[in-house]
């Protein structure tokens, strides 16, 4: 299958699972070849996959295939390469990763002043 038939079955799928898939240009200073940015995310309860329409084509379906990689399949048919491919980033699927809040800072002790106010 042409690459860019595999690009256009990753995101019919992505969209029969009700996950929009937004494919724009993002800022150069936050995307590089070396570390591509985009993925799945939830905006305001919507599933979204982003990807950079700048990025190389291999690098636009490992980003939607990763994303996919995290949702249930196993009730969609799905062609085998494409389910082929999107198991090839299964074990890079992860639970979104939560930061904690960051622990309050200890409230400075004061001295006690003289009359004089040393």
């Amino acid at each position: 299958m042409e690459l860019s038939r595999l690009f256009e079955e990753l995101v019919k799928t992505a969209r029969r699972c009700g996950i929009e898939v937004r494919i724009e240009p993002f800022d150069p200073g936050l995307s590089d070849e070396r570390r591509p940015r985009g993925g799945l995310c939830t905006v305001f309860g919507k599933r979204i996959i982003l990807v950079d329409s700048k990025a190389p084509l291999p690098d636009r379906i490992a980003m939607v295939a990763a994303a996919l990689a995290t949702v249930d399949l196993d009730h969609i048919f799905l062609a085998p390469i494409v389910r082929a491919t999107i198991g090839a980033y299964q074990h890079e699927a992860t639970a979104p990763t939560v930061v904690a809040a960051p622990e309050p800072l200890p409230l400075a002790r004061a001295k006690w002043r003289d009359e004089n106010g040393q």
